[in-house]
């Protein structure tokens, strides 16, 4: 009978895992689309911008997101915050890949792998930030 309860809490435990970091995915995913959405309003606003400057532009964009998706999935589970903040990143980055996949755009490689370590990395920062992160106990008098 112990097996089967220990099957199971491990079970529970990868399905909780998961959720945290789909979850922290999607908020850094609409971190990424908010971001990119004000800077399309701003370049459109205030001129134009040259087209070198996309990939640099698009990288910081997505290591915001992801230190915000990481940030959010360890929020959820309060601990392992290098991997729950990776994994994130690295979920952000496959979102991201993927809808550039589905809207045509050609990957050069070197900027595929520096924009998935980068990624994951600000991910995995994300979670240590906030699995380090002090509360403030609150004192009555």
């Amino acid at each position: 009978m112990t097996k089967y309860n220990d099957f199971n809490s491990q079970n529970n435990q990868a399905v909780t895992i998961t959720q945290n970091v789909l979850l922290g995915g999607a908020v850094g995913a609409a971190v990424c689309s908010a971001l990119l959405a004000l800077l399309s309003f701003l370049f459109v606003k205030f001129g134009t911008l040259p087209l070198h400057y996309l990939p640099i532009i698009t990288t910081a964009v997505g290591a915001v997101g992801a230190f915000a998706g990481g940030y959010f999935s360890v929020k959820l589970h309060k601990k392992q915050g290098l991997i729950l903040g990776a994994l994130t990143g690295f979920l952000i980055f496959l979102i991201v890949f993927f809808t550039g996949i589905g809207k045509g755009t050609e990957y050069n490689i070197g900027n595929l792998v520096i924009k998935c370590s980068v990624m994951v990395v600000m991910g995995a920062l994300g979670g240590i930030v906030k699995v380090n992160k002090k509360t403030k106990v609150k004192k009555y008098n």
